[in-house]
């Protein structure tokens, strides 16, 4: 028989901000080898999945495996997220 590896699960993750749920109770199971794509309107919890994956936010419930490991550093090596927006301070000038 032929498993599939389970790349990415979410077991009951909620992350809200305030009182506003951007995620509520989700379960999910991504294979490896799949190419996943989120659509949703603007708030609907893309970008918070994603930063939850890469360990930039912290869920309020449940919990996130890659590849088996709590999101880290390690699996940084797995998962990568690129914004369209830069967080750093581009005041003090380039090398």
């Amino acid at each position: 028989m032929d498993r599939q590896l389970t790349l990415v699960e979410l077991q009951q993750v909620s992350k809200s901000y305030g009182s506003m749920f951007a995620l509520n109770n989700v379960n999910l199971k991504l294979s490896a080898g799949k190419i996943i794509g989120l659509l949703g309107p603007n708030g609907s919890g893309k970008t918070t999945l994603i930063k939850l994956l890469n360990g930039l936010l912290q869920p309020n419930y449940g919990q996130i495996l890659i590849n088996g490991h709590r999101p880290s550093p390690e699996t940084k090596k797995i998962v990568s997220y690129l914004p369209d927006t830069t967080y750093l301070d581009e005041s003090h000038g380039s090398c």
